[in-house]
C-alpha cells in the first residue's frame, strides 16, 4: 500500500531523512565508538592516574617517614651532646670551685704566714730599738752621773761662798789686807 501523500512540509522532512539521515546514523555511530573509545581509555587514564598518585602517596610517605627517623636521631644526637655538655659543665664547675676553695686556702696560709713573719720582724725590730734605746739611756745616765760628779767635783760649800763673798765685801770697803795669793775670790 502506498503511503498518504504528504504536505510539502513533510516532503521536505523525508528528503532531508534520506540525504542526511544515512551520515547523521554514520556520525552518530562514529560518535558513540569515540565516546566508547574514550570511556576506555578515560578509565584506563584514570586507573594510570590513580596509581601514579598512589605510587607518588607512598613516596611522599616513605620520604616523610625517612625524615621523621632521621629528625628523630638527630634529636637524640643534639640531646646526647647538650646532655654530654651539660656533664662537662658542671664538672668544669666543680673543679673550678674546687680550685678556688685551694686556692683561698693556700692564700689564707700565705697571708698567715706573711703575717707572722711581718710580726716576728716587728718584734725583733722593736727589741732592737729598746736594746738601742735602753744602751743610749745608759750612756745619757753615765754622761748625767760624770757631769753630776764633775759638778759635785766642782761645786763649791756655802761656807766658802760666804766666805769669799765677806773678803769682796772687805776688800771693797778696804777693812782686810790683801790676800796672800793676790786674788779676791
Amino acid at each position: 500500500m502506498e503511503d498518504p501523500p504528504l504536505n510539502p512540509s513533510e516532503q521536505v522532512e523525508r528528503i532531508r531523512e534520506i540525504l542526511i539521515g544515512r551520515q547523521m546514523h554514520q556520525v552518530e555511530d562514529r560518535l558513540r565508538n569515540l565516546e566508547g573509545t574514550v570511556s576506555s581509555q578515560g578509565t584506563q587514564v584514570e586507573k594510570e592516574l590513580l596509581q601514579r598518585v598512589q605510587s607518588s602517596q607512598a613516596a611522599v610517605i616513605r620520604e616523610a617517614q625517612r625524615l621523621r627517623e632521621q629528625l628523630k636521631q638527630e634529636t637524640e644526637a643534639r640531646t646526647t651532646q647538650i646532655d654530654r655538655l651539660g656533664k662537662q659543665l658542671e664538672a668544669a664547675r666543680q673543679d673550678i670551685h674546687q680550685h678556688d676553695k685551694q686556692l683561698h686556702q693556700n692564700l689564707s696560709a700565705h697571708l698567715e704566714n706573711i703575717s707572722s713573719a711581718m710580726a716576728a720582724r716587728i718584734d725583733a725590730r722593736i727589741r732592737e730599738i729598746l736594746q738601742h734605746l735602753q744602751g743610749e739611756f745608759v750612756q745619757w745616765k753615765n754622761q748625767v752621773d760624770r757631769d753630776l760628779q764633775a759638778m759635785r767635783d766642782d761645786k763649791v760649800s756655802r761656807a766658802e761662798l760666804k766666805n769669799r763673798f765677806a773678803r769682796l765685801a772687805s776688800a771693797a770697803m778696804q777693812d782686810d789686807p790683801p790676800p796672800e795669793d793676790g786674788f779676791l775670790l
